[in-house]
């Protein structure tokens, strides 16, 4: 029983967010967005990566396209997903521009398409910007509940840094954890920089 309300607690706080997240204007989320990538890339050792994986923000995600255009300026090779739901996990795929080459999934996430499907190994990360419903100050977090991240986080080498981003409100005290979630090692908000 114990089990089931605390995966009740998980679905209950996907919901929450969710609809904190969704009341967040346009204006509310370019801003706070823009405080964040100014946290991300004002600590040195994320600098010092030279191949990013960034998610596609859509929704009132934290916006990572102005994230992903900086790393391309400075010259770092930058990544992003595509979900392959045969298989349950993430295809990562090099980018040069956000211009061109995607097209929106099932979910309506941009995703890469064409010429821009050239597949990388996990194990060439450095860094990956990882999205996130909610996260505690231990790391852990809660996702849409694909476990996508989690499986990524699998086969990443022991040291790419696991990064989330998301709003100051989207911290909580502690999270409920199944022994396949995995933790980010830093949580940077537009107010701090936490874990680790």
């Amino acid at each position: 029983m114990l089990c089931n309300t605390l995966k009740m607690d998980k679905e209950y706080m996907r919901q929450i967010m969710l609809r904190r997240r969704n009341s967040l204007s346009p204006d509310e989320v370019k801003d706070l967005s823009d405080k964040i990538e100014i946290n991300l890339f004002s600590w040195e050792k994320f600098l010092s990566c030279d191949h990013i994986l960034y998610y596609l923000s859509f929704g009132n995600e934290v916006r990572t396209d102005a994230m992903i255009d900086r790393s391309l300026r400075l010259r770092k090779k930058v990544y992003v997903p595509r979900i392959l739901k045969s298989a349950g996990k993430l295809e990562i795929c090099e980018i040069k521009n956000l211009e061109k080459g995607f097209i929106l999934n099932s979910l309506g996430i941009r995703e890469p398409y064409g010429f821009n499907l050239k597949t990388l190994s996990p194990n060439k990360i450095d860094a990956v910007v990882t999205p996130g419903l909610a996260f505690d100050s231990s790391g852990s977090r809660i996702g849409f509940g694909g476990g996508y991240y989690d499986k990524l986080f699998l086969e990443l080498p022991d040291k790419s840094l696991r990064i989330g981003v998301a709003y100051d409100f989207q911290r909580v005290g502690s999270l409920y954890q199944d022994p396949w979630d995995k933790k980010v090692e830093k949580v940077i908000t537009e107010k701090n920089t936490l874990c680790g």
